[in-house]
C-alpha cells in the first residue's frame, strides 16, 4: 500500500513537471528541489463517494522527498523510508528500495521521462482565470492511469490543477495551492524522529 501511494503521487508529480518543462523551457537538470501545496479531491468509481483533504509534497535531488497529509505521512532520505500514521500512532520503518519500473525524484528532475502522449485541449476558464489545458496519455498499456489532464496558467508558466483517472475509475482532482522550484530545501525535512507517544516499527 505504502509503494503504491508512493508510485501514484510520483507519477502525478511526473506529469506536474512536465508541462512545466514543455512550456517554460527550464532544463530538467537545473531542477535541485520543488515543493507543492495541493488541495485533493477523490470521487471513487465504485461507491461515488468523495473526500477532499490537503497535502504537501517535497522533493529533492538524492531520491529524497516527503508526502504530508492530513493523518498519514511517508518520508525518505534515499536510504529509510518512514510512514507516520498519526490515526494510529505508529511509525514504520523499511530500507528504501530503488524500483527501476517506478519513478523516483532523481528520475524526474535529471531525465523527465517521454512516457505520455501530450495533446493541447484548448483554453479552459478556472476560477476568474483561463488556463491552457494539456491531456496526457500514457503510453505503456499497463499503467494504472488511464489520463491526467493538467491545467497551466500561460502568465506563470505553473500548473494550477491536475486531474488523474484511474483505471479502477476513481477521479482525483488536484488544485495546486502553492507550487515552488529551487528553494533550496534542506536535508532535514527527509528525516523523521518519533515523539513520544508514537509507536516505532523498524523493519530495517
Amino acid at each position: 500500500m505504502i509503494k503504491r501511494i508512493i508510485r501514484f503521487y510520483l507519477t502525478v508529480l511526473l506529469g506536474l513537471l512536465t508541462s512545466v518543462y514543455s512550456y517554460s523551457g527550464e532544463d530538467a537538470e537545473t531542477i535541485k528541489d520543488a515543493s507543492i501545496n495541493y488541495t485533493q479531491n477523490i470521487q471513487f468509481g465504485v461507491t461515488k463517494n468523495e473526500q477532499t483533504f490537503s497535502g504537501r509534497l517535497i522533493m529533492k535531488r538524492g531520491n529524497k522527498y516527503r508526502i504530508q497529509m492530513e493523518q498519514q505521512t511517508i518520508i525518505t532520505d534515499g536510504k529509510s523510508v518512514w510512514s507516520v500514521n498519526l490515526m494510529n500512532k505508529q511509525v514504520v520503518i523499511d530500507k528504501y528500495h530503488d524500483d527501476p519500473k517506478t519513478f523516483s525524484p532523481d528520475k524526474i528532475m535529471v531525465n523527465v521521462p517521454d512516457n505520455y502522449n501530450a495533446s493541447i485541449l484548448g483554453k479552459e476558464k478556472l476560477k476568474d482565470r483561463e488556463l491552457l489545458a494539456i491531456k496526457l496519455i500514457p503510453k505503456n498499456k499497463k499503467s494504472n492511469i488511464r489520463w491526467m489532464k493538467v491545467w497551466v496558467d500561460e502568465d506563470d508558466l505553473l500548473m494550477k490543477k491536475i486531474q488523474v483517472l484511474e483505471v479502477s475509475d476513481n477521479l482525483s482532482t488536484y488544485t495546486i495551492d502553492e507550487l515552488k522550484i529551487n528553494q533550496g530545501i534542506s536535508d532535514k525535512e527527509f528525516l523523521y524522529e518519533a515523539p513520544s507517544g508514537i509507536e516505532v516499527i523498524d523493519l530495517r
